[in-house]
C-alpha cells in the first residue's frame, strides 16, 4: 500500500499550523462585532429633557431588519406613549430606525423599549430610560420627577450599550444542534455513498455490499431528515416567539417572509424535499446511483441554512464569508457524516456481504482507502475556511481568552484537534494495519471516539453561534 513520504506529510503539517496561526496574525488590530449592538439613541438614556422628543431614534452598528423589529415607549404613569409607524430615516439607511410620536410628552420618566435583528437574523433587544421636564410644566406641576432609582442606576451601569443584550435560550441551541445533526447526517451519506461506495464498486466490491451499505446509508439519510423535519416548524416558531412574544401565531408569516432567516427556513424546507425524494427514486441495490445525485441536490442546498441564519451572512466581506461558511460546512458534514456512514452504513454491509465478494475486492481496506482520501481534501478545506472564518470574526488576538466568544471558540478548537488526532492515528496506523489484517475491530474503536468527539464539537459550535463577541 502507497504511503505519503515523511517529508511531504510534514510539510502538510507544517501548512496547517500555518493556518491555524493565521488569523492571530492576520487579526491583531482588527475590530469586528459579530452581532448587532445600540450604538447611539435619541433621546439618550438617563437624559432629562428641557422640550419632549418628536421622535425616539435608534442608531445600530450595523444594519437592521425593519420586519423583526419593534420600538414602543411606556411612561411610568397609566398607559404608553402615542406613536405612529417605525421605519428607516432614509432607503440608504438601514442602520437607523425612527419612531414618530404622535403627541408631545408629559413630563415624568419615560422607558424605551426596543427589539431588532441584524443581517444574521440573531434577536437583540434592549431598554433604557430618559426624563422629560418641560419649565412650563415643572412650574405647574410641582418638583421634577427623577429617573426610577434603581433601575436608573442598573442601566447606567451598564455603559454606552444602552441595555443591548443578545437574545439567547436552550431551545435555539437545541434546535442548532438538531439542525446541524440532519445536515451532517444527510451531507455524510451522501459523500459516502457517491465518493466512497462509488470508487469501491468501481474497483470490484460485490453487488452485495455495495447494495447493503447504500441501503444502511439510506437509513443514516431519512434519521437526518427525521430530525430537520422537527426543526422546521420549531425554528419558525421560536424565530416568532423570539420577536413577537406578545402575538407569536399572528406574526408566523412576518418571520417566513422578507428576511435572509426567512431564504434560510424555505431553502431547509425544499432541502428536506429534495433529499426526501430522492429516497424514494434511488435503486435499492445501490449500483444506479440517479437519487442518491438528487440527494446531494438538496444536502447542498441544507448546508446554505447556516450561512443564511448566522455569522456568515452579517460579516464583511459577505461573500467571501458566505462562501467560507458554506465551504465549512458541506466539509465538516462529509468529514464526520461520512465517517458515521464507514461505521454505521460500511462496516455492517461488510460483515453481512463481505465473504460474498471476490478475493480481490477492495474490502475494509479499500472503502477506509477511499473515505481516507475525501477526509484529507475536507480537513484541508476545513483549515483553510475555519482560519479564514475567524480572521473576519476576530477583533485582536487576546479575545481569544478575554470575551466568552473567544473562550468557547479556544474549547471548540481543543475538541477540533483532538477529532484531528484521531484522524491522524485512523490515517498513519489503522489505514495500513488493515491491509494485512482486515478486521472492522481495528478501525471501530478509535473511529468511534473520533465520532464522539466530533459530536460534542457540533454542540459547541451550536453554542458558538449564537454569542456576542462581548
Amino acid at each position: 500500500m502507497k504511503r505519503t513520504p515523511r517529508g511531504a506529510f510534514s510539510a502538510r503539517l507544517g501548512a496547517g499550523l500555518a493556518l491555524l496561526a493565521l488569523p492571530a496574525i492576520l487579526g491583531a488590530g482588527r475590530l469586528h462585532t459579530l452581532h448587532t449592538e445600540l450604538k447611539s439613541s435619541d433621546p439618550a438614556r438617563d437624559t432629562v429633557l428641557a422640550d419632549p422628543p418628536v421622535a425616539i431614534k435608534l442608531t445600530y452598528t450595523t444594519d437592521v431588519q425593519l420586519a423583526l423589529s419593534s420600538v414602543e415607549v411606556r411612561s411610568s404613569g397609566p398607559g404608553d406613549a402615542a406613536a405612529g409607524k417605525l421605519g428607516y430615516p432614509a432607503d440608504d439607511r438601514h442602520d437607523v430606525l425612527i419612531l414618530p410620536l404622535n403627541q408631545p410628552l408629559a413630563n415624568g420618566t419615560y422607558t424605551v423599549s426596543w427589539a431588532t435583528a441584524g443581517p444574521d437574523s440573531h434577536p437583540i433587544s434592549g431598554t433604557f430610560d430618559f426624563t422629560v421636564a418641560a419649565p412650563e410644566q415643572v412650574a405647574a406641576g410641582g418638583a421634577r420627577p427623577p429617573p426610577a432609582g434603581n433601575e436608573a442606576a442598573e442601566l447606567q451601569a451598564q455603559g454606552d450599550g444602552s441595555g443591548t443584550r443578545a437574545g439567547f435560550d436552550r431551545s435555539q441551541v437545541l434546535y442548532r444542534i438538531m439542525l446541524y445533526a440532519g445536515i451532517v447526517a444527510v451531507l455524510g451519506a451522501t459523500v459516502f455513498r457517491l465518493l466512497v461506495l462509488g470508487p469501491c464498486a468501481r474497483a470490484g466490491e460485490s453487488r452485495e455490499v455495495i447494495g447493503s451499505a447504500s441501503r444502511n446509508a439510506s437509513t443514516v439519510v431519512a434519521g437526518g431528515l427525521g430530525f430537520l423535519l422537527v426543526t422546521i416548524p420549531a425554528r419558525l416558531w421560536d424565530q416568532a416567539e423570539a420577536f413577537f412574544p406578545d402575538d407569536v401565531a399572528g406574526n408566523v408569516l412576518t418571520v417566513a417572509t422578507g428576511t435572509p432567516w426567512a431564504v434560510s427556513w424555505w431553502l431547509l424546507v425544499v432541502g428536506v424535499l429534495l433529499a426526501g425524494s430522492g429516497l424514494f427514486v434511488r435503486s435499492r441495490n445501490g449500483v444506479r446511483p440517479f437519487g442518491w445525485k438528487v440527494i446531494a441536490t438538496g444536502a447542498l442546498l441544507l448546508a446554505l441554512v447556516p450561512v443564511l441564519s448566522g455569522h456568515g451572512w452579517s460579516d464583511s466581506p459577505r461573500a467571501l464569508s458566505a462562501a467560507a461558511t458554506w465551504l465549512h460546512v458541506v466539509a465538516a458534514g462529509g468529514w464526520m457524516g461520512g465517517l458515521a456512514c464507514v461505521l454505521l452504513a460500511g462496516l455492517p454491509a461488510l460483515r453481512r456481504h463481505g465473504a460474498e465478494s471476490p478475493a480481490d475486492a477492495p474490502g475494509i481496506a479499500g472503502m477506509v482507502d477511499a473515505f481516507s482520501r475525501v477526509a484529507q481534501v475536507a480537513v484541508a478545506l476545513l483549515l483553510v475556511t475555519g482560519a479564514l472564518k475567524v480572521w473576519i470574526h476576530i477583533g485582536a488576538v487576546t479575545d481569544l481568552w478575554t470575551t466568552r466568544w473567544g473562550r468557547t471558540l479556544l474549547i471548540k478548537d481543543l475538541l477540533v484537534a483532538g477529532v484531528l488526532a484521531l484522524g491522524f492515528y485512523n490515517w498513519r496506523v489503522v489505514r495500513p494495519a488493515l491491509a494485512g489484517d482486515p478486521h472492522p475491530q481495528r478501525l471501530q474503536r478509535p473511529a468511534v471516539f473520533e465520532l464522539l468527539i466530533g459530536v460534542a464539537v457540533v454542540g459547541v459550535t451550536a453554542f458558538l453561534v449564537g454569542q456576542p463577541l462581548d
